[in-house]
């Protein structure tokens, strides 16, 4: 289920370019429609897109602090709050054996995306959404094969540097300063052979 599910999502990328209002206050929400604000940050149209195609493949919402009662297919959203990794989760459960797989979404701007004080997480599946000479594109793949080694060992000595900055204590009174990092990744790295293999890596491990 999960698998035929970015198999669909590869297959037609623009379904991730949609507005979708109420699915979007659904999320923010956490599904408690009652609540007149939401917690965290509005989410994205892209993650509305998400949760609706993912309902419409048969996924039911589960809120935070809740599980599953019985088989079945269902999907969580912002499990470590809005400023984490990890936008959603989807889980299969078959003969009380539950599969669960965590995705993080990226939409570019043009041709490129951020990454807001984060890189790419193993066992992560991350979507991007992108524009490529006026067309939707994406990108499906697992984290730790996603990015290039030099870019990998160039963000782990920037990212060491930083968390020292961060332990040295600065004379202020009530200011906190934290140094954080803000990176643009490019989507050039996504090519259509590089997008089949990582693509062809995911149905072999949800096959």
């Amino acid at each position: 289920m999960i698998l035929s599910f970015l198999q669909k999502l590869r297959a037609f990328p623009e379904l991730l370019e949609q507005e979708y209002p109420e699915m979007t206050r659904f999320l923010h929400r956490q599904g408690n429609l009652t609540l007149k604000r939401g917690s965290g940050n509005r989410p994205q149209d892209q993650e509305a897109c998400f949760a609706v195609e993912a309902e419409k493949h048969g996924f039911k919402f589960l809120a935070k602090g809740t599980t599953h009662s019985s088989d079945g297919c269902y999907y969580k959203y912002q499990l470590n709050g809005s400023q984490r990794c990890k936008d959603f989760a989807l889980i299969e459960v078959v003969d009380g054996i539950s599969t669960e797989v965590k995705f993080d979404l990226k939409s570019a701007k043009g041709n490129s995306f951020y990454f807001n004080d984060g890189w790419f997480q193993s066992n992560v599946i991350y979507i991007v959404s992108y524009i490529r000479k006026k067309q939707n594109r994406i990108y499906i793949g697992y984290g730790e094969e996603s990015y290039l080694e030099c870019d990998n060992v160039a963000w782990n000595e920037i990212r060491s540097k930083i968390k020292e900055m961060n332990k040295y204590k600065k004379n202020t009174t009530f200011l906190k300063i934290y140094n954080r990092l803000g990176n643009q990744y490019s989507c050039d790295q996504f090519t259509d052979q590089f997008s089949k293999e990582r693509f062809e890596s995911i149905e072999k491990r949800l096959a």
